[in-house]
């Protein structure tokens, strides 16, 4: 039996937890957990590892931004420093949050991977709106999230961006998840 307050990292060929970005995306779990954020369904476990994904680039940025560090690899690329053990290069990227999968037909059952539909939405949000916006946004509509589908969170996402930012920003939002 493990505690259930704790972050865990793998030791992949790079030791997870050397990896800023892995560490942010296990801490974007932590933060649906203290949502009441439900793991009811297996898009519910998508649209958390999207989630951690989008909450790993999106943090990198501000704090490499604001500490004035140059950026080395595509600002859409996650976990670049834990991934060059198994990837590639020049490149390398455990997944990204800007890929062209879309809601439903791109869905496999994977949550990594349908994980990517709900990342790139999130991204879109912040291209519209600006980080501070977004994240606010994004957080506000996962609370008490009762684990259905990536429809739903999307329908409430979309309500409190009205609540908050109004219209506008409603409409910005609405229009990433559809696209």
């Amino acid at each position: 039996d493990h505690p259930k307050n704790e972050l865990r990292f793998g030791k992949g060929g790079v030791d997870d937890a050397e990896d800023g970005e892995v560490i942010l995306h296990e801490y974007g779990h932590a933060i649906h957990f203290s949502q009441n954020f439900s793991f009811a369904s297996e898009e519910a476990g998508a649209i958390s590892e999207g989630f951690g994904d989008y909450w790993a680039v999106t943090v990198s940025d501000v704090v490499d931004s604001s500490l004035g560090i140059p950026q080395l690899e595509p600002l859409a690329c996650v976990a670049d420093w834990d991934s060059t053990s198994y990837t590639s290069g020049p490149v390398h990227c455990l997944r990204r949050v800007d890929t062209n999968a879309h809601y439903p037909e791109s869905l496999n059952g994977e949550v990594h991977h349908d994980g990517q539909i709900w990342s790139r939405a999130l991204w879109d949000i912040r291209q519209a709106l600006g980080h501070v916006k977004a994240d606010t946004v994004i957080l506000q509509g996962s609370f008490d999230f009762p684990g259905t589908t990536m429809a739903d969170l999307a329908t409430r996402t979309v309500a409190a961006a009205q609540q908050i930012y109004g219209t506008s920003a409603a409409h910005a939002v609405h229009q990433a998840f559809v696209n």
